[in-house]
């Protein structure tokens, strides 16, 4: 019975896959200084690479500052920490000014002996999403003869998918991997009349042995209760593997070569797609300010109809007296993938 049920999903899924590409018509045309990039399926949405610096650590980090300068669209900032992490003796997090305030884009650590005296530089997917130019990530890569640790590649569909589908190609034996059954977990997050209403997500395999497959229903773990936004995301390590550097210039590749089940997902949309990168940022910052919105309404509405009461409803007194200048950190990645562009501080 699992085998036909996964069976007909995998016809479900190959089939809302062709769908998409139809409808979506021809592919846009590429205005003229936009990365080619933006129309690919999958991104990276994780970066994790160490090096050996030539010379000191303080040189090393001038170096990446010069480096960064080519990845972003506005300066970084390195800031100590005054900790290290992962075996290295002290770090460094990378910041960009946003709407008034500090946010950290990666994290850079350096120092000891038990990390072989390299350096790492780990860029989770808030600083993915703000990498303008990921032909100068290769080239980095590449000069500084880096080796990948981690690098996930992630796909966003935002309608017309459903986890079960996937679920059921799992019990199919559709992501069996050279006749290896990958391990299976199951979560879900919500509340005692409805487990799952924040979201639920599939993993198959294990990040310790080298790659692992996360699908999570991302517009509800936003908030949004009857979104269709499924992510999908391939995370690759190093174990017993060489992660190639050009994972980064088109991940799409590595995606659909992670696991057989999902070749027919990328190759029917591999051209035609209906969402850029961008615009699910936007579909990010909505879902989250509402959910954001009714959390304030819930908490302080009476609270804020009250003061604009004793304000004589004067709106722009009663924005002065309670806003304050800087990004909710649930809202920061939505807002670095967004482009914000603002003055920029020194550090």
């Amino acid at each position: 019975m699992s085998a036909q049920r996964g069976a007909g999903s995998a016809a479900q899924v190959r089939g809302a896959a062709a769908r998409r590409g139809s409808d979506s018509g021809s592919p846009r045309t590429v205005i003229r200084g936009e990365s080619h990039r933006s129309q690919g399926q999958a991104i990276i949405d994780y970066l994790r690479f160490t090096f050996l610096p030539v010379s000191s650590v303080t040189d090393a980090l001038d170096q990446l500052g010069r480096y960064f300068r080519l990845w972003f669209p506005v300066p970084v900032n390195f800031v100590p920490t005054g900790k290290g992490m992962f075996g290295y003796e002290s770090s460094h997090d990378v910041m960009v000014w946003i709407n008034g305030e500090f946010v950290r884009i990666a994290i850079v650590a350096a120092g000891g002996s038990s990390a072989g005296n390299t350096m790492m530089v780990d860029m989770s997917g808030q600083g993915c999403s703000f990498v303008s130019d990921w032909d100068s990530v290769f080239a980095t890569l590449q000069d500084l003869d880096a080796r990948i640790t981690r690098a996930d590649t992630a796909l966003d569909l935002l309608e017309g998918f459903t986890l079960d589908q996937f679920d059921d190609l799992y019990l199919a034996g559709e992501f069996n991997c050279g006749g290896r059954i990958p391990t299976r977990r199951y979560v879900e997050s919500g509340n005692s009349r409805d487990l799952h209403s924040n979201g639920r997500t599939m993993y198959l395999g294990r990040k310790a042995n080298g790659k692992e497959l996360c699908i999570y229903e991302k517009g509800k773990q936003l908030g949004d209760a009857d979104s269709e936004w499924l992510r999908i995301e391939i995370r690759f390590g190093n174990r017993d593997r060489v992660i190639p550097h050009d994972i980064v210039l088109d991940p799409t590749k590595y995606f659909a070569g992670g696991f057989v089940a999902l070749e027919h997902l990328v190759s029917s949309i591999a051209e035609k797609i209906k969402t850029e990168q961008r615009e699910i940022a936007v579909e990010e910052r909505a879902i989250v300010l509402s959910r954001l919105a009714r959390c304030l309404t819930t908490s302080y509405g009476k609270t804020i109809y009250q003061l604009a009461q004793e304000l004589n409803y004067d709106y722009k007194a009663l924005f002065d007296l309670l806003h304050l200048v800087g990004v909710p950190r649930r809202l920061e990645k939505s807002t670095v993938a967004g482009g914000v562009k603002q003055a920029h501080g020194p550090a």
